[in-house]
């Protein structure tokens, strides 16, 4: 076995450009696999860094939602300072009243904090004036700040609603993470004093101090062990709750990181099969030595092992490199807060492994078929060919097992309860069976394929064409491998758009639900919503309606919304207690969203489809060589350089067109699955079928374009060659 693989290796020493053809999907879907490890650790370390609130110097945390409710008032501080133990204990507090004074009265943050000691939250210097200290008095967060024009001086109302509106005055400017509300910070008191709610007590104990037993001092004061941690293990739940978040996108990051591992090791399996049967006679010599089956297998699959180390090294080291140079280029930007890289190096060894492991399993089919070659090929009389599709009835049978799987799978994701993450990878489980149905039926639909598309193709194309359609047929199964690999891409691409648009139609559908109007207003009462909407209704660009507290607003005819909007808040200033909610802030929310969201996506499902790109081209590449002598032929009888290039052009463009069509309508069932489990969408799915379109006639031109070099190399072939190797 020794002397067969050490053959075969110095084949590959001696033509080390098959070896990264072979490898390079590889290549690409490693990168993308530990850049999604990389990413993952990176932002897990820096939300442990910057969204723990509980302070370090917090020894001891009560949790007043685990006790009873009687339980849980403002005495409760005063309970926990007086143990034993405890230097300083600081009730958190925080309300959401309605605002006025800076801009429409709108619901705001308030949350509290000492100002000052070892239990403040702030989390930086001040910014501009004083802390408050009077029950008067707030500060203001930076963001908030900058939004509304606050500043030391002013003053809003806050109007909490179970008691009377209190005029307060900001003193202060302060760093604060606003989450996206406006927010203000009062001392305890003053929060608690405007009906806010108590959310955790942070207790200080003496340097040195066993906080563990503390406490357990705590714990057997109150009576209630499960609402009193030490303050580690508040930090550590924070990050684990924060992390939740992150993990369930992450889910969804390495769903597509497993599916271009996948797509590479389709990719990888054709070019194994394509390379060794252009070494066919090469294995038949070494059968006529005395090599024995079992030993071609172990040999092949040794090289299919060194290919995936070389690959998956390699592509270990881009990811580091583009890793540490993405994080140094937002640094040099000016960017703030960058982390730093974190490599975490036996999560790396693990993605190494899967590399080695997905081009081994994906050696394996090739390697038995190399075992079968029999010995008197060496001779040139046995087929050398890779034509016809062996055992059709068996592979339409497994592909039917397969797509009932793929159907069984499909149920049981809609039919789970709760968590939408792991239905959406038991969603995309499915999906990957389902591509497997096609990859196995390939070869036989093929032939549905091109007598298809074939007549269309040969009457755009002439000659051309016609050969490239013939080779198509001749070869089904490199045909097919084509297709599987292009059509998983397309899938991936097609499942996005289609998972986004349902997600934006059942948003806009709750939109139009929530806001029947394009401003909707809400008053304390039904008598405050008459009086705004009498004023209202004598402005000539607004119209309006009113409906017991709530009053709905549309601009006029020829009117615009920003200029409605302008209208609204100028009839509604010095209204005390209003809501006012505009559709257009809604819409735009969920646009940035969505935005984002399909950004985010088209990066990752590029990934998978740079690697079914380049699958087309090195498939093509290895089948140019393949069929050098048919080439030269065709040359030899007449064919010009031009019409050979636009034979594999064309050949490419049918393989395009097949898997554009088949991953579009597999991947628009997965997107609306996905979107299903999820709970994004209500009703039906939503197809976006200019996109969609306009996805089929790109994926078949970007075909075209990977067979760009295979095309010219196919075109520089001699006549002669024709005779040289008949």
């Amino acid at each position: 076995m020794a002397a067969v693989a050490a053959t075969l290796l110095a084949e590959t020493r001696r033509r080390p450009g098959r070896l990264l053809l072979t490898g390079l999907a590889i290549t690409v879907a490693t990168v993308f696999a530990a850049g999604t490890f990389l990413l993952g650790e990176t932002l897990r370390a820096y939300l442990a860094a910057t969204v723990v609130t509980t302070p370090e110097t917090t020894a001891v945390v009560v949790l007043p939602q685990r006790m009873p409710e009687d339980a849980r008032g403002a005495d409760l501080v005063a309970r926990v300072a007086a143990v034993d133990g405890v230097t300083d204990a600081v009730g958190v507090w925080a309300a959401y009243p309605t605002v006025s004074g800076a801009g429409s009265a709108t619901t705001w943050h308030l949350a509290s904090d000492p100002m000052n000691g070892p239990l403040t939250r702030l989390t930086g210097p001040l910014l501009q004036g004083r802390l408050p200290a009077g029950p008067d008095e707030v500060a203001v967060g930076e963001t908030t700040a900058a939004r509304t024009g606050l500043a030391p001086g002013r003053t809003v109302t806050v109007d909490a609603g179970d008691a009377a509106p209190r005029t307060v005055t900001v003193t202060g400017v302060v760093p604060l993470s606003d989450s996206g509300l406006n927010t203000l910070v009062a001392t305890p008191d003053t929060v608690a004093g405007l009906g806010g709610s108590l959310d955790q007590v942070d207790v200080a104990a003496a340097p040195g101090a066993d906080a563990a037993a503390l406490s357990g001092r705590i714990a057997a004061v109150l009576g209630v062990p499960d609402a009193v941690r030490t303050g580690a293990e508040q930090r550590a739940a924070e990050v684990e709750d924060s992390s939740a978040s992150v993990t369930a996108v992450l889910v969804g990051v390495g769903v597509f990181a497993g599916l271009a591992v996948v797509a590479g090791a389709v990719v990888v399996a054709s070019t194994f099969r394509i390379v060794l049967t252009q070494r066919r006679t090469q294995m038949a010599l070494l059968r006529c030595v005395g090599a024995r089956r079992g030993q071609v297998v172990r040999a092949v699959l040794v090289e299919a092992v060194v290919t995936g180390l070389v690959a998956g090294v390699l592509g270990l080291g881009v990811a580091l490199v583009a890793g540490y140079g993405l994080l140094a280029a937002m640094r040099a930007s000016g960017a703030e807060g960058v982390p730093d890289l974190v490599v975490w190096w036996p999560g790396l060894a693990g993605v190494l492994l899967v590399a080695v492991l997905a081009t081994v399993l994906a050696g394996l089919a090739p390697a038995l078929a190399a075992a079968r070659i029999p010995p008197v090929a060496a001779l040139g009389v046995a087929d050398a060919g890779d034509a016809g599709v062996p055992r059709a009835g068996r592979r339409i049978a497994v592909a039917v097992v397969l797509a009932a799987v793929a159907g069984g799978l499909a149920g049981v994701a809609l039919a789970m309860p709760g968590d939408g993450s792991l239905a959406l990878v038991v969603v995309a489980f499915s999906g990957m069976v389902a591509f497997a149905a096609l990859a196995v039926v390939g070869p036989v639909l093929v032939r549905g394929l091109v007598a298809v598309a074939g007549r269309p193709i040969a009457a755009l194309g002439g000659a051309a064409a016609r050969l490239a359609v013939a080779n198509a047929a001749q070869v089904p199964r490199r045909t097919a491998a084509t297709i599987s690999v292009l059509a998983l891409g397309v899938g991936l691409t097609s499942a996005l758009l289609v998972g986004i648009q349902s997600t934006r139609s059942g948003a806009e559908r709750n939109i139009a639900e929530q806001f029947p109007a394009d401003v909707v207003v809400s008053a304390a009462d039904a008598g405050s919503a008459a009086s705004l909407a009498a004023r209202l209704t004598a402005d000539p660009r607004l119209a309006v309606r009113a409906d017991g507290p709530t009053v709905f607003v549309n601009p006029a005819p020829g009117v615009s919304e920003d200029v409605a909007r302008t209208a609204v808040e100028q009839g509604a200033g010095g209204t005390q207690g209003l809501l006012v909610q505009y559709a257009g802030d809604a819409r735009a929310e969920l646009d940035s969203v969505l935005g984002t969201a399909q950004l985010i996506g088209f990066g990752l499902v590029g990934m998978t489809a740079l690697v079914a790109v380049v699958g087309v081209g090195v498939t093509l590449m290895l089948s140019v060589t393949e069929r050098t002598r048919e080439t030269g032929l065709l040359r030899a009888v007449g064919l010009s350089g031009r019409g050979v290039r636009s034979m594999v052009a064309w050949e490419a463009a049918l393989s395009g067109a097949g898997a554009a069509v088949i991953g579009a309508v597999i991947g628009s069932v997965y997107g609306a699955l996905g979107a299903k489990v999820l709970g994004l969408a209500e009703g039906p799915p939503a197809l976006p079928f200019p996109s969609l379109a306009a996805l089929v006639v790109g994926v078949v031109v970007v075909a075209a374009l990977a067979a760009t070099v295979p095309a010219v190399r196919a075109g520089r072939v001699p006549p002669i060659r024709a005779l040289q190797e008949a």
